[in-house]
């Protein structure tokens, strides 16, 4: 047991160091930094993620081009460090959520609650319009669930668009302020994994808590069927790159440790 979990440990942090390596060529493609060297560079959280954050508050635009490529790339990064985390999630103790609350301890007569100090967020300027929403971006834990209406309506995909025909991949400049989000996101929680691990593990405990009282919750956030950014199953070899390889790996562990935890 303690074998498979150093061998674990050193595929984290393997696939960690690929995910930090395929970041630092996100940052360069959205033009965020000059090379992959100066992209590396900021290790910290307000060096990466801050310097994303503030350039989606700008009039950021982005070829639809560039768009596409950086979104061909993203989608496989942002599924593996998902799987990551799930991984990292699973090594935490497990605790029931009954007991949880049981043994959170009430203020007595007389006590005063216990204040919890928050680090603080890069905040917006006054009169800025541009967004509501000042905070750093929060990385989304669980998978976008597919969406299947034009399956079961029986039309083609597609079907009863009355609008222009869809552009083709070009040059023309498109608002990249929700790609640079994701980007902020993704580089916030690779800069701090463990803190990642423990907001998996609280979601969990919260939809144990919700299934508990009877509601219907899913306690897995990876969603069936392959992974978001994989390539598709006849897809030629050619076309498979280092984050396809990587998300298969990931996505392998990531299995394996929701199948421990859910027979724990």
């Amino acid at each position: 047991m303690v074998e498979k979990q150093d061998w674990q440990d050193r595929e984290t942090e393997r696939h960690r160091a690929t995910l930090m390596r395929l970041l630092a060529f996100i940052f360069v493609y959205a033009g965020l930094a000059d090379d992959t060297h100066s992209a590396a560079a900021d290790t910290g959280r307000a060096g990466r993620a801050g310097r994303a954050f503030e350039a989606s508050r700008e009039a950021w635009t982005l070829s639809r081009r560039a768009c596409r490529r950086l979104l061909l790339l993203l989608r496989p990064v942002e599924a593996a460090t998902r799987r990551l985390i799930v991984v990292l999630a699973s090594g935490l103790p497990i605790l029931n959520p009954r007991a949880a609350a049981a043994e959170r301890p009430a203020p007595g007569a007389g006590e005063a609650p216990i204040q919890v100090q928050r680090v603080a967020e890069p905040t917006a300027p006054p009169g800025d319009s541009k967004t509501s929403d000042a905070r750093l971006p929060v990385f989304a834990l669980a998978d976008r669930p597919k969406r299947y209406e034009w399956f079961f309506s029986g039309k083609p995909h597609g079907a009863g668009w009355k609008g222009p025909s869809p552009a083709l991949p070009g040059n023309d400049e498109l608002d990249a302020a929700g790609i640079l989000r994701r980007i902020a996101a993704l580089a916030r929680a690779l800069d701090d994994l463990p803190a990642q691990a423990d907001r998996l593990a609280r979601w969990r405990l919260r939809r144990m808590a919700a299934r508990a009282a009877g509601k219907a919750r899913a306690l897995s956030p990876l969603r069936p069927g392959i992974p978001p950014g994989s390539l598709p199953r006849r897809a030629p070899k050619r076309e498979r790159r280092e984050e396809h390889d990587l998300l298969s790996e990931t996505h392998a562990l990531a299995r394996d440790a929701l199948a421990r935890l859910d027979t724990s």
